[in-house]
């Protein structure tokens, strides 16, 4: 590397270099100034191979990432690519990737040669043009012929020595060119900043009310859909709350930005009236969130260790992963395995089955005892008999905090205290299932949709028959 013999090789050569200019400086200043007209051309060398380099580096990497993502993407989901027959296409595709960038990198690499090989030769022409400029001084008697032997050697062995010192131009080049974007990617500031002068209590124990107010938003990969356009709802402390719409209405990113995950354009969120933005520490406020996903991580460690991430301030004890576990209504699973909660998960938890691994992930939110539970289709990828379970699991985490639910599948949220409908952007409706099925608006269509006529509807016609 550079801090080995790289860099002294370096210093050698530039001291060669300088003291070589001195003597022959010292000697005959005209045939120095003649021989030193090489230098330049050297230079300039260095300077065209570092930038034809640089293009064909990128060239190479633009091709080996599309390249990456194409095998990568089809050996992650090996098993669709095989059931549609797909080997061939994704070969093909993989191929077809490098090859427009494998016959520029060849371009690059023939001009980058070149470049090189001229920088080699530009010393060797200088020393050339030096012994003959020195003959003509020697043959009108300006100078000695020793001082022709003298500068020029000093002269040359300094140009042997640029031209080693050179020769690690294209490393240090391409070294150049990955700390750049090394440095590129450390400078850059994160648009979701921890607040530098919070209000709240670092360890602030949150009572669960959540607010959203004026609140739009755009994704920053699509600019051109505004995905809430100035929503407003206010959350009580300990209400089961359900967001409900059309997918791509909205729920999950309020979900998202309840977390911090993205900051609204315009608007603010509010925890017990606190701005979690301007108010609160990232920290401090995800402390109070306990998330469950869709699709729950778990990693290729313990069960117990994978319930104990839910809290990473601290040491876990068993006896409250084991309490979590029970929440949960995962323990009686847990126990009866050989190695109980020693028992690893594996790769992407492959050991167990998806109503195993939502119950562990909801142990694992549980773990820290939040005040707010984010809810994110937490059963929608199950089968019946395992949403049954999972479901009950969730009603008992629910108890006495407040949670944040979005479901799909509308009979899982029937007995939630207010149901939020979500449509364009913007609240549409709020209520009670009883109360939203009455108006007979977008809820009560989509639950007719998903479930059929309920009983309050019938209840109601019959009435008006």
């Amino acid at each position: 590397g550079a801090t080995g013999t790289r860099i002294g090789a370096l210093m050698q050569a530039t001291a060669t270099i300088v003291i070589g200019i001195m003597l022959s400086m010292y000697f005959t200043w005209k045939m120095t100034l003649v021989s030193l007209i090489s230098v330049p051309m050297v230079i300039g060398s260095v300077v065209m191979e570092g930038r034809v380099l640089s293009v064909g580096l990128q060239l190479v990497r633009e091709a080996s990432y599309r390249a990456t993502t194409i095998a990568t993407e089809a050996i992650s989901n090996i098993k669709t690519v095989a059931a549609f027959c797909g080997e061939e296409g994704v070969i093909k595709r993989y191929h077809d990737a490098f090859v427009g960038g494998r016959v520029m990198a060849r371009k690059s690499l023939r001009w980058r040669g070149t470049v090189f090989a001229f920088g080699q030769t530009a010393p060797v022409a200088g020393y050339a043009l030096s012994l003959w400029y020195g003959g003509v001084l020697v043959a009108e008697g300006e100078i000695h012929y020793k001082s022709v032997i003298k500068v020029s050697e000093a002269l040359i062995f300094g140009a042997w020595m640029m031209g080693q010192a050179l020769a690690f131009a294209p490393n240090f080049g391409a070294a150049v060119s990955a700390a750049g974007r090394v440095m590129t990617l450390l400078a850059r500031k994160p648009k979701v900043a921890d607040t530098e002068s919070p209000s709240v209590p670092i360890d602030y124990v949150a009572e669960g009310k959540i607010q959203y107010k004026n609140i739009k938003f755009r994704y920053p990969t699509r600019r051109e859909v505004e995905v809430l356009s100035g929503l407003s709802v206010l959350i009580p402390f300990g209400k089961r709350v359900a967001f409900v719409g059309s997918s791509g209405c909205g729920k999950s990113t309020l979900i998202q930005l309840i977390q911090r995950l993205y900051d609204p354009d315009e608007g603010s969120v509010y925890m017990d009236d606190h701005n979690i933005v301007t108010d609160m520490r990232l920290a401090t406020l995800r402390a109070n969130l306990g998330i469950v996903s869709q699709e729950p991580v778990l990693f290729d460690r313990t069960i117990a260790e994978n319930i104990a991430y839910g809290d990473n301030r601290r040491q876990v004890t068993i006896e409250e992963i084991v309490s979590a576990a029970k929440q949960a209504n995962v323990h009686t699973f847990i126990s009866a395995l050989p190695n109980a909660y020693n028992t690893r998960v594996g790769a992407r938890a492959s050991q167990l089955s998806g109503g195993q691994k939502q119950r562990i992930a909801i142990a694992r939110a549980l773990v820290r005892n939040p005040r707010v539970l984010l809810l994110d289709e937490a059963t929608s990828a199950l089968d019946t008999h395992s949403e049954k379970v999972v479901q009950e699991a969730l009603d008992r985490a629910s108890e006495g905090r407040t949670s944040l639910i979005i479901a799909h599948r509308l009979s899982t949220i029937q007995t939630a205290d207010m149901i939020v409908v979500i449509a364009k952007g913007v609240v549409a409706e709020t209520g009670t299932h009883r109360e939203l099925i009455e108006k007979n608006g977008i809820y009560a269509r989509l639950y007719e949709l998903q479930c059929g006529i309920p009983e309050e509807m019938e209840e109601t016609q019959e009435g008006d028959v």
